[in-house]
């Protein structure tokens, strides 16, 4: 190996996955992991059970082989959910680690070729949420998990740490906060909050830079973030196009029951989906042909039947984030989604779009102000405000975190790749 590493960050992410390398000269690199582009989509698709695809490959190969197999998003978010032991995999079962571990595989796979040698010796950070769960139980789950995942994808854990996200974005802050001064006037860094909104968990970390490094006054976190928002909005305007509110009864049955809540929560959750398929719960829904009390429900139940038989749940999801991008820049925006029979178009206002998202964004707006009750600091002390992570570009969240903290300047970082820097950073930091 020509050029080996210092140390390398890895950013497993709910939606993107990056990389990053520190050098021997102190820089970072950031890794080209899907082509030329730094993101990896956190995409995992399975043709057949010995067989697997990551990123825009996966979507590549997912559409070219028709829709067969199996595919996978979001699948950090299973880390701390007790009740999913797994799922199964062409009839062998699958847990959450086997699944994380065959990403991880291939995404070693391509950091070796890109660094040109195997990462024995090498330290690897991986990030990891300031909280996979308010409960400790499902935290620690996590953890013992995730920890799992890697060193069966190959990773030596007598190399590895565990990082929480926001304190990995400090130190890309923390270059660009030091050398001012703060209202004391003492030379030391600004009070700054990071703001590390992604796909699953919405992250703060509270700091200062100052002469001897880094000091946190807090890291907090709450498991909402850019998938809430869209999942907010299924409930709402979604659910009842694919028959979350149908009504049935059972052979020999008077009692008219509706649609199972346990099978209504997969449907907003994109990376559930696939769970539709399990026997017991395909069987359900064909079954339901039979037993609806409303003849004219049947097309929504057909919606739902086309949503999993074909695996739309994706495209789907596309469409509600395309949607909440576009809304970003207009005031009204019309939804549709199209694939016989589902025939799905409507217009919806940015304002009725935010007012839907209004408990994703308070809860997030709560944990803001709870990082500065943590680490003792009021909202009207904080400097700087620090956005990093994809949904930080939502205006509404913007705003609302920016009300909150009105003595802060707000800046901000690469969107993607702060926290895979950071994480490549703590390897010069360790080594002092």
């Amino acid at each position: 190996m020509k050029n080996k590493p210092i140390a390398i960050g890895i950013d497993f992410g709910t939606s993107n996955t990056v990389a990053a390398t520190l050098e021997a000269d102190g820089t970072t690199r950031v890794l080209k992991l899907d082509g030329e582009s730094n993101l990896l989509k956190s995409l995992l698709y399975f043709p057949t059970r010995n067989e697997s695809f990551l990123g825009k490959k996966a979507i590549e190969q997912y559409f070219d082989r028709g829709m067969e197999g199996r595919f996978f998003q979001s699948i950090k978010k299973l880390l701390p959910n007790p009740d999913f032991s797994g799922t199964s995999l062409f009839g062998k079962h699958a847990s959450v680690e086997d699944l994380i571990s065959r990403f991880l595989t291939g995404l070693r796979a391509v950091i070796e070729a890109d660094i040109g040698g195997p990462l024995d010796g090498i330290p690897i950070f991986f990030g990891r949420p300031a909280r996979y769960s308010e409960d400790s139980a499902r935290e620690g789950l996590a953890v013992v998990r995730f920890r799992s995942a890697i060193e069966s994808a190959g990773f030596n854990l007598a190399n590895v740490k565990l990082i929480e996200e926001p304190v990995a974005a400090s130190r890309v802050g923390s270059l660009h906060a030091s050398g001012q001064k703060s209202k004391s006037g003492v030379a030391k860094g600004p009070v700054t909050l990071i703001a590390d909104l992604g796909g699953g968990t919405s992250d703060f970390t509270l700091f200062e830079a100052r002469a001897h490094g880094i000091h946190t006054f807090a890291v907090h976190g709450i498991s909402v973030a850019g998938d809430s928002l869209d999942s907010d909005f299924f409930v709402a305007r979604l659910q009842n196009f694919f028959g979350a509110s149908i009504r049935y009864q059972r052979p020999f049955s008077s009692n008219v029951l509706t649609m199972p809540t346990a099978l209504s929560k997969l449907l907003p959750k994109w990376h559930h989906h696939a769970f539709l398929r399990e026997r017991a719960t395909w069987n359900f829904i064909l079954v339901l042909r039979k037993e609806l009390v409303d003849p004219e429900q049947t097309p929504l139940l057909e919606n739902l039947i086309t949503l999993v038989e074909e695996n739309l749940g994706y495209r789907l999801h596309l469409s509600v984030e395309d949607l909440k991008l576009e809304l970003s820049n207009a005031e009204k925006k019309g939804f549709e989604f199209k694939s016989y029979p589902i025939e799905i178009a409507f217009d919806v206002k940015r304002k009725e779009f935010e007012k839907l998202i209004e408990p994703s964004l308070s809860a997030i707006g709560t944990t803001a102000i709870e990082t500065c009750r943590i680490g003792k600091i009021a909202p009207t002390d904080v400097e700087r405000l620090q956005f990093t992570g994809g949904t930080s570009k939502v205006p509404i969240i913007r705003e609302r975190l920016t009300s909150l903290f009105p003595n802060a300047v707000v800046v901000d970082q690469d969107t993607f790749t702060a926290v895979a820097e950071g994480l490549a950073l703590t390897g010069e930091a360790e080594r002092k």
